[in-house]
């Protein structure tokens, strides 16, 4: 594995060493597991949720987990405090018994993102078992070239049916009448993001229906966005050719602005 770690420091196992010294990703020579934590205000976003899905991915895998929620907790805070990070974003690899804790970079969302939105292309792929949260180079190697070569923020990932079920790293949403239309939850990776998602539903008054979209209903909807850790929610303003109306789209707004509530509420929640 390619040494990706940003800053001076990481965590392995507990220990800190210096981000320079790739012995440990040259040693992860098979897909690991891996969660992904956004930090806003020096708080690590949403932890319980990403251990809770890191956990229920290990038992799928028959692995038993030899780090504790609260060494691993430890692990990423101590990154955190040796980088003096304040908004960034944390990787925890697992690979047998190495637990690999660092800061790493991705394009931020900016705030004209979140008001204008961004553009996605259609790429070909679908997940082998879309639940399990495990890292794919081949396909994350293959998918980073295709959004280069089109331009776009992420790749919609396509079935042979012509299905749009989800991104190559988010959770996708359709706006239609008023309502949120998503694929079944058993079809997709259920991401942190969404379970956030659906609780702002509830408060807003917002019906989800799920339900497949293809390509070819694309020109039936008003709406779309994607949501996930990295992101949030965010706002698509073209998929191929086909624009969307993000400005005057106030339920896709409303659901970007409920989602900045949440983040501040777990913020204050953690300090306490």
């Amino acid at each position: 594995m390619i040494n990706e770690a940003q800053g001076k420091y990481l965590v392995y196992n507990g220990n800190v060493s210096e981000v320079e010294d790739s012995t440990y990703f040259e040693a992860i020579k098979e897909e690991p597991q891996y969660e992904v934590f956004v930090v806003k205000d020096s708080v690590v976003m949403f932890f319980e949720d990403h251990m809770n899905r890191l956990e229920a991915t290990a038992k799928k895998l028959g692995i038993e987990l030899s780090r504790t929620a609260s060494q691993i907790e430890k692990d990423l805070y101590t990154v955190i405090e040796k980088n003096g990070i304040t908004d960034s974003l944390l990787k925890l690899i697992v690979y047998k018994d190495s637990y690999l804790a660092y800061e790493f970079y991705d394009r931020k969302v900016s705030e004209e993102d979140l008001a204008e939105g961004i553009k996605v292309a259609i790429f070909d792929y679908e997940r082998q078992d879309p639940n399990l949260k495990i890292l794919r180079h081949e396909f994350k190697r293959e998918v980073a070239k295709f959004m280069l070569d089109t331009e776009s923020f992420e790749a919609l990932l396509r079935t042979k049916d012509g299905e749009l079920l989800e991104g190559s790293r988010t959770n996708l949403y359709f706006t239609k009448d008023g309502k949120v239309i998503s694929a079944p939850a058993d079809r997709v990776l259920r991401g942190i993001t969404r379970s956030r998602l659906e609780k702002i539903f509830k408060r807003l008054g917002v019906d989800l229906e799920e339900k497949v979209i293809r390509d070819i209903d694309l020109v039936d909807v008003d709406g779309a966005f994607l949501s996930g850790t990295t992101v949030g929610i965010l706002p698509i303003k073209s998929i191929e050719s086909i624009d969307f109306d993000v400005k005057n789209n106030d339920l896709i707004k409303n659901l970007v602005q409920g989602y900045k509530d949440l983040q501040e509420e777990y913020i204050k929640s953690k300090r306490k």
